[in-house]
């Protein structure tokens, strides 16, 4: 029954990521020149030039306050994704002896998971002055529909190591983790920020993450791939999730 809810829960988050991938940005995504400005820190354009008067972002910060907390936020991703890659390796290395090891790495996926679902979006639901119904009629709700699914990922990765990870699990579910990073990459490829629509510092950051997604589910393949006997491929994963933790807490704006 439960390793049934996880296989579930697993397809129907990539279902929902593909979905997402697919849709096409629309005229209610993008902010009107008398809007407020976008998530993340953005001036408007009327303001900039000086033909309208200043905006606050909608989480209600200043944009100096908006960019501290956007690189809050991707820190603490960083550490989190170094913590998990620290319990990752010291499994491999103990070759999955202590029990307790799986635990933390099952905690720290559903952790990591909760704190993005909270605190992605100030503006929006659950945090934010906005409910559940208004937040889809937000400026950024396409954002905040993007973050709210990609934190899905990290809970059930949690979800199915604190349940199922210690036992002999069929190889499926090694290919549907390494499946659930590439979508994670796919997402990061395509994300975009309102407040930046050109290929700049922060959106060359979020690609790079993307590649390093990418590794991650390509080492994932390659573990559970008989073919491929490399002994050194078990320390590919935890490699990749420190890299892509100190990416994130490299992270610049």
């Amino acid at each position: 029954m439960i390793e049934r809810f996880i296989r579930l829960s697993g397809l129907s988050l990539v279902v929902g990521l593909c979905l997402l991938a697919a849709r096409p940005a629309t005229a209610e995504s993008v902010p009107s020149a008398g809007q407020a400005s976008s998530h993340h820190h953005e001036h408007s354009t009327g303001a900039q030039q000086g033909t309208m008067p200043f905006r606050l972002p909608p989480s209600g910060l200043d944009p100096e306050e908006d960019v501290e907390y956007s690189r809050f936020m991707h820190h603490s991703s960083g550490m989190a994704m170094l913590i998990l890659g620290a319990f990752v390796l010291a499994d491999r290395l103990t070759a999955h002896r202590h029990r307790l090891l799986g635990f933390g790495i099952g905690g720290t996926w559903i952790s990591f998971g909760l704190f993005l679902f909270v605190f992605s979006d100030l503006e929006a639901w659950p945090i934010g002055p906005a409910g559940f119904m208004e937040s889809f009629s937000l400026p950024t709700a396409h954002e905040w529909i993007q973050h709210h699914l990609l934190s899905m990922i990290p809970m059930v990765l949690g979800i199915y190591m604190m349940l199922l990870g210690r036992k002999q699990s069929k190889p499926w579910w090694k290919y549907l983790a390494a499946g659930v990073a590439v979508l994670g990459g796919a997402a990061l490829s395509i994300h975009q920020h309102l407040d930046h629509p050109g290929m700049d510092l922060v959106n060359l950051q979020h690609r790079v993450f993307a590649l390093t997604s990418f590794f991650i589910g390509a080492s994932l393949v390659l573990e559970e791939n008989a073919r491929f006997t490399w002994k050194a491929k078990l320390f590919l994963l935890p490699v990749g999730l420190l890299l892509l933790g100190i990416q994130l807490a490299l992270y610049v704006e």
